[in-house]
């Protein structure tokens, strides 16, 4: 493997892993407190536990300390993927390699938030009237319209604490999938240069 590849990454301490890190984990930590503040203005309704500190007790948000959970979880899977795919073969200089270090930065980055922004916000999407509006328009969509607002409906009874908890934790599966199939991705590669040398 080090005959062949070039690690573009060594570790996160240096300026240029934890600048980058500290960047991603406030954008997830902001996607999450977008996804909390517009499910409470959907009619969820937030339950705080008081925590005794001395004199006197700490508010903790119990769907706050979950979407924050989830969004330290979103981190660390960027950084593990990033850390198991941050190789380069051995043609490029120094130059390309520095060139090629933020762009797999930002690749790992969007393949693990793209599903779970997504995934996060769908039950929320499909519910809206601008949503429903925009299919139902559609002229293919038109025979299944009723079906459709039949389900968008359906949707949007669902309580505002089953579907909070339900969005959390399908966007954090389809995350680690994703990021899962990344690894198997790498390491079956890695695999099959080992076998191919064997042979060799």
């Amino acid at each position: 493997m080090s005959e062949q590849y070039h690690r573009l990454f060594l570790r996160w301490e240096v300026l240029r892993g934890w600048i980058p890190a500290i960047i991603f984990a406030a954008i997830c930590v902001s996607l999450e407190l977008l996804f909390f503040y517009n499910a409470l203005n959907t009619g969820f309704v937030d339950k705080t536990v008081s925590i005794p500190i001395g004199s006197w007790n700490l508010p903790i948000s119990i769907a706050l300390s979950l979407a924050l959970g989830n969004a330290l979880v979103v981190v660390t899977l960027w950084m593990n993927v990033f850390e198991s795919t941050a190789y380069v073969k051995a043609g490029p200089d120094k130059q390309v390699r520095r060139i090629l270090y933020p762009l797999r930065m930002i690749r790992t980055a969007a393949l693990v938030l793209a599903p779970f922004s997504i995934i996060l916000f769908a039950p929320y999407i499909v519910e809206a009237n601008w949503f429903v509006n925009a299919v139902a328009s559609v002229q293919a969509f038109k025979p299944t319209a009723e079906s459709f607002y039949n389900w968008a409906f359906n949707v949007s009874q669902i309580d505002g604490a089953t579907r909070f908890i339900i969005s959390q934790m399908v966007a954090a599966l389809g995350a680690l999938t994703i990021g899962g199939l990344q690894l198997w991705r790498v390491k079956g590669t890695k695999n099959l240069v080992r076998a191919f040398r064997r042979r060799k």
